[in-house]
């Protein structure tokens, strides 16, 4: 199972009814498997029906993922974060900017010696 972890600051702008959603992005033309990620907040009831929890059982449902970004993400420590900007509320990780690229050419995300942040 994926390690989550959500901040603090991520917890609190989470509303009661949201979850955070990983959501992937088709960018090649050729296979489906060429994309990107984002995370969102999302209303629970509006999850896509094939959404997948990332995450323990502890953390309180409160993650979920397309299943390509599943794929993915599958068993990779990832730190979730919320900086407010002005109205907006910005969900950010620590996931290489790249990381939906690195995925699709079969590269690591992070590098053997990865403690928790980048590379």
């Amino acid at each position: 199972m994926p390690r989550v972890t959500l901040t603090p600051a991520a917890r609190e702008a989470l509303r009661d009814d949201e979850v955070v959603f990983f959501d992937w992005h088709v960018t090649g033309l050729c296979c489906a498997d060429a994309g990107e990620f984002s995370v969102r907040p999302l209303p629970r009831s509006r999850l896509p029906r094939r959404a997948r929890r990332l995450g323990e059982e502890d953390e309180d449902e409160k993650v979920y993922a397309h299943p390509t970004a599943w794929v993915h993400l599958a068993g990779l420590p990832v730190t979730i974060d919320c900086r407010p900007l002005w109205r907006w509320r910005r969900f950010t990780t620590d996931l290489p900017p790249d990381a939906g690229l690195r995925c699709c050419l079969g590269r690591p995300l992070y590098g053997p010696s990865h403690v928790g942040g980048n590379e």
